[in-house]
């Protein structure tokens, strides 16, 4: 299957400002760990049983123009409930040369609703490989990443060149980081974007964290509010803010603010010197924004604001 250039040009930049839809699989949680501790995490948004039965895990590698890789699923997904697909070697392997390639964690492996295929499949990702979830066939569901495009060792948050490494010290977040669907993503990508801006839709964690595996928090999901599943929380507020000014605050230190509008231009960038728990925006015009609270550690968390 290839994407052709007018769906390219039909994608947005911001998916996260898009209506609602609540009908099919999407990719709740991306884990690019140390050695091969990778895996994927799919979450049902229905309020029916999924079958998986016909759903097909793609990995176009380093930039190919198609699927270099794939592994059929298999199992049902209970209404609002989550299946894990994690990397199934569980012995190192001797590559020559006196390189190994260890095994996965058995921790994480325990996790797994279903093991991967053995390589080449698609959880022998690395932080440039773009993934694709489809449905009988040719009907893509989700994406993970830009298919074709090779951004170096990892998408970024560098929004100047596309988010792709130019080695201007930009941050790599596809590689050894956890990635979590944001509470207000709805739908997978179905069109490719034309950049891949994972601040939009994803929370980033750090490496090697999967204790969130199995659970999955979204808007989808009548029967409760978000269920909090790290230690930092953090909130903006008013929102709607209607003054121009919105606050932000964490029960941990903040690191610094970035806000976007938007198409994603990035409007205020500021580091926190005082360490403070609490952090005042004004001035802010009348529109959409993306706020992104930055923790030690490499812990990312966005929030979707209105300013009327």
């Amino acid at each position: 299957m290839r994407f052709t250039t007018h769906l390219l040009g039909a994608a947005l930049l911001m998916p996260l400002f898009s209506s609602a839809q609540c009908t099919d699989l999407f990719i709740s949680e991306y884990l690019e760990g140390t050695g091969n501790n990778k895996g994927l995490e799919f979450y049902n948004p229905t309020s029916e049983a999924i079958s998986l039965s016909g759903y097909q895990l793609q990995r176009w590698s380093n930039g190919e123009g198609t699927a270099t890789d794939w592994v059929d699923l298999n199992g049902t997904i209970e209404a609002f409930g989550t299946w894990v697909l994690v990397n199934g070697q569980t012995e190192d392997v001797e590559l020559g040369g006196g390189a190994i390639s260890p095994a996965v964690d058995p921790v994480m492996q325990a996790y797994a609703d279903q093991l991967d295929n053995p390589y080449p499949a698609p959880t022998y990702m690395n932080g440039d490989d773009a993934l694709v979830l489809v449905k009988n066939g040719d009907n893509v569901v989700d994406i993970f990443g830009k298919p074709g495009e090779d951004p170096g060792v990892a998408w970024t948050n560098d929004e100047a060149n596309g988010y792709i490494d130019i080695g201007d010290g930009a941050a790599w977040l596809t590689s050894n980081h956890t990635l979590r669907r944001k509470y207000a993503v709805t739908q997978g990508i179905t069109v490719p974007p034309i950049s891949f801006n994972t601040f939009a839709e994803y929370d980033t964690v750090s490496v090697n964290t999967w204790d969130g595996l199995g659970i999955h928090s979204c808007a989808c999901n009548p029967n409760g509010l978000e269920e909090v599943t790290q230690s930092i929380v953090s909130s903006v507020y008013p929102n709607p803010s209607m003054n121009g000014t919105i606050t932000i605050e964490a029960n941990q230190t903040i690191e610094r603010i970035s806000i976007y509008g938007v198409q994603g231009t990035l409007i205020y960038d500021k580091r926190n010197d005082a360490a403070a728990q609490r952090w005042s925006v004004d001035q802010l015009n009348a529109g959409a924004y993306l706020v992104q609270v930055h923790f030690a550690g490499g812990s990312t968390f966005a929030h979707q604001v209105l300013v009327r």
